[in-house]
């Protein structure tokens, strides 16, 4: 509770006042729970080959007034290679991620469409493969087979990895309109890559159609119904180019077909990351991007975004990072525009603290938001 105090301090809450509907018994569950994924985490990375990184992100959410929240994300990912089992099996890789949310107030503190927090959801989750499975590669080629999720592979970029809006990180195109293996669920899924040259990439995934929550039977992840779920498939092309300034142009395709229970269905979108400036000290660019959906059959027809990117602007070997994102998206009930301002600064290898503010415009009525972000990476 002593941490909590101190957030709610950070957001402005008198010292002894936290929020009243704070479950103490889940709280101390998440944290037993998190102890002991990070301890046996720690001992298998001790006594095997297989390598073993823990991300944890803690935030406090505050609208400025009277509502505020803390989310927990606890992330363990390990691979093997499959070389360490056996040295005749060689390109070949077990991976793992698995993933623990913990918030103190149920549901989110905005009434926002596109979700201000990318690490927020409304429910607590205790545990979720969000990854795992094996990916056996070639020259130019790798597969892989098992439970996977679109963040993995998808719109994750190194400058829009910086911005806590959701949009972000997937477009309300697909995320709003797809059942979709995304945050914080998973699906079944065969996921190819194809790079013929350094520049070309080809990626394209096969997923069970639909999504289903964990939360109702941890199992749920590995469930694979196409004659009622239907399958998703989602592609992109990827160009990069070093000769202007590091840059990344790609171009993406869902369609969503064949399940009893859904139409079928499809979007296309495309973005660009690039580099105006890049000394190696400091560096300058920029962000677009833009979806599209048949409004007819959509709850959002239309996103477009577009931000501007700093590092090291005032700290030597781009300790820090500031973004300013600007994005907006027709709904079938209206539109929403938001600007985000958010700086990253690392303190240590390990630790990054992360102050953010939301402006959030919904059909003509606007609201506040701020965050404060710490994250611990371990090794």
């Amino acid at each position: 509770m002593f941490f909590v105090k101190i957030l709610c301090v950070l957001c402005g809450k008198k010292l002894f006042e936290p929020p009243h509907n704070i479950n103490k018994n889940n709280m101390k569950k998440w944290i037993i729970i998190v102890l002991g994924l990070m301890i046996t985490g720690t001992a298998v990375a001790q006594d095997t080959v297989a390598s073993i990184s823990i991300e944890y992100y803690t935030e406090a959410q505050t609208n400025f007034g009277k509502k505020f929240n803390w989310v927990n994300l606890l992330s363990i990912m390990g691979e093997l290679p499959t070389e360490k089992i056996h040295k005749r099996w060689k390109n070949g890789n077990f991976s793992i991620d698995l993933i623990s949310i913990y918030k103190i107030s149920d549901g989110r503190i905005a009434d926002d469409l596109m979700v201000f927090s990318n690490i927020d959801d409304d429910d607590n989750l205790i545990i979720n493969p969000f990854l795992l499975g094996y990916t056996h590669r070639w020259k130019k080629v790798s597969l892989f087979g098992g439970i996977r999720n679109v963040n993995n592979d998808y719109f994750t970029t190194s400058y829009t990895s910086l911005f806590t809006n959701s949009s972000a990180g997937i477009f309300p195109t697909l995320s709003m309109n797809f059942p979709l293996p995304n945050y914080p669920l998973s699906a079944v899924c065969l996921h190819v890559e194809y790079q013929p040259t350094e520049k070309w990439l080809l990626k394209s995934s096969l997923y069970n159609g639909v999504a289903h929550d964990p939360r109702k039977n941890p199992l749920h992840s590995f469930i694979v119904k196409p004659r009622e779920d239907g399958i998703t498939s989602m592609s992109q092309l990827s160009y990069t180019q070093n000769k202007f300034g590091n840059g990344i142009y790609s171009l993406g395709f869902v369609l969503h077909a064949f399940g009893r229970q859904y139409k079928t269905n499809y979007s296309f979108w495309g973005a660009i990351e690039q580099s105006v400036f890049d000394n190696h000290r400091k560096e300058i660019g920029f962000l677009i991007q833009g979806g599209v959906a048949p409004p007819a059959r959509n709850e959002c027809s239309f996103y477009y975004a577009a931000g501007i990117y700093f590092a090291g602007l005032f700290t030597k070997q781009k300790k820090d990072q500031l973004g300013i994102y600007f994005n907006g998206a027709v709904f079938t009930d209206g539109k929403e525009n938001t600007m985000e301002i958010t700086w990253q600064y690392q303190i240590i290898r390990a630790i990054a603290i992360q102050p953010t503010f939301h402006y959030i415009w919904t059909n003509h009525e606007t609201s506040f938001y701020g965050l404060f972000r710490v994250i611990f990476t371990v090794p």
